[in-house]
C-alpha cells in the first residue's frame, strides 16, 4: 500500500511528540529537585525549537518532493510555487546580457513552464522566526491561521533558544510557563500538517 503525504508527516510528528513527552515525564516526577527542574526546562525549550524547526523543515520537504513526482507542468503550479520552482533559473536570467537573455526567454516557456518543477531546498535559515516560516509556507501556497495567533510565542521560543545555544543563562523557571509554548508549537505542527494534506488534495497535486 502507497504511503500518503499525510502517513509521513503523522510518523515525523509522532516520534517528536514521544521524544517532548518524555521530558515532561521527568518534570513531572517528585525526586526532581528545583535545579534538575530548571536544567530540564532549559533542555525542553531547546528540544521543543528543534522539533518545530525540524518538523516545518520535513513537512515542505515532504510537500515538494509529492509536487515533484506528480506535477508534471511547472506552467500549472500557483504562482508563488511556481516562483519557488523556477527561483534558482530567475537568478541566472538577471545576470544575462541582452542576446544570452533573448536567447532565453524565447525558449524558456517550452523549457520551464512545460517540464516537470525542480524545487530548491527548503533553508529555515537556522532562526525559524515567525516571518521565515510564513515565507516559506507562502511558496506553498499555505496559510496557518495558528501562526498568526501566535507569533509573538514563537518569537520568544526562537530568541530564547538563541540565548540557551550560545551558552546564556537564560532561566525557564515554571513547567506551566513551557507548557503555554509548547502549545503553540502544537497548534503550528497540526495545522501544518492538515493545510499540506488538504493543498495536496486540491489542484494541480491531485490525481
Amino acid at each position: 500500500m502507497t504511503r500518503s503525504p499525510l502517513d509521513t508527516i503523522t510518523e515525523d510528528l509522532n516520534w517528536r511528540e514521544a521524544e517532548l513527552g518524555s521530558l515532561k515525564l521527568l518534570l513531572s516526577r517528585d525526586d526532581v529537585t528545583e535545579h534538575q527542574k530548571v536544567v530540564l526546562l532549559r533542555a525542553s525549550w531547546a528540544l521543543l525549537y528543534a522539533h518545530y524547526e525540524g518538523f516545518s523543515k520535513t513537512s515542505l520537504t515532504v510537500f515538494y518532493d509529492y509536487a515533484k513526482r506528480y506535477v508534471a507542468n511547472c506552467g500549472s503550479l500557483p504562482i508563488n510555487t511556481r516562483l519557488f520552482a523556477l527561483e534558482k533559473k530567475l537568478r541566472t536570467l538577471r545576470s544575462l546580457s541582452p542576446e544570452p537573455l533573448l536567447n532565453e526567454l524565447e525558449n524558456f516557456s517550452t523549457i520551464f513552464y512545460a517540464s516537470g518543477p525542480i524545487f530548491p531546498e527548503v533553508d529555515t535559515k537556522s532562526n525559524l522566526w515567525p516571518n521565515v516560516l510564513e515565507d516559506l509556507l507562502r511558496d506553498a501556497d499555505i496559510s496557518l491561521t495558528s501562526l498568526d495567533l501566535h507569533r509573538v510565542k514563537i518569537s520568544t521560543l526562537v530568541n530564547r533558544r538563541n540565548n540557551i545555544a550560545h551558552g546564556k543563562r537564560d532561566i525557564v523557571a515554571e513547567v506551566s510557563y513551557y507548557r503555554g509554548f509548547e502549545s503553540a508549537v502544537y497548534d503550528i505542527m497540526y495545522e501544518m500538517a492538515f493545510k499540506i494534506d488538504e493543498r495536496l488534495n486540491s489542484a494541480p497535486y491531485s490525481q
